[in-house]
């Protein structure tokens, strides 16, 4: 409730209301910064990467979150906490769809509506790929 006068205030005022993320994209957006680099990064490293006006408390409850959830490891650079994905884009991506695939009471809907929503390119990686594990699977 107090949230909410404190919004209807700063509209009132002229001034712009705070707006909320969606739930999931800091985390998102941290996982987005470990992705694109080699190396792990401490939370002042990431804090500054990020570039937002966090405070550098948010940036370590986050990592925190997502040590727990078994998406980030902890390890350590010079004695300093460091944090790296546990896992890649790509791979993290499909553990998602998977996730999403086995939640759904008909599979092979599930997968029509998917396949017939892909841009022409994607529809061709697609290909590509099926092709090449149909090539692996084939006898020698």
């Amino acid at each position: 409730m107090a949230q909410r006068r404190i919004d209807r205030t700063n509209a009132e005022l002229g001034g712009a209301a705070p707006t909320r993320r969606a739930a999931g994209e800091l985390e998102a957006e941290v996982l987005g910064a470990l992705w694109a680099q080699s190396l792990p990064l401490t939370p002042i490293q990431l804090h500054t990467t990020l570039g937002h006006d966090l405070a550098y408390n948010t940036v370590h409850t986050i990592l925190t979150r997502l040590c727990d959830k078994g998406l980030v490891v902890r390890t350590s650079i010079d004695g300093r906490p460091a944090y790296a994905p546990a896992q890649g884009a790509a791979e993290w991506a499909a553990g998602q769809m998977r996730a999403v695939l086995e939640r759904g009471a008909d599979r092979a809907a599930i997968l029509h509506r998917f396949v017939s929503s892909l841009s022409p390119a994607d529809e061709q990686a697609l290909r590509a790929v099926l092709q090449e594990d149909d090539a692996e699977d084939a006898p020698a």
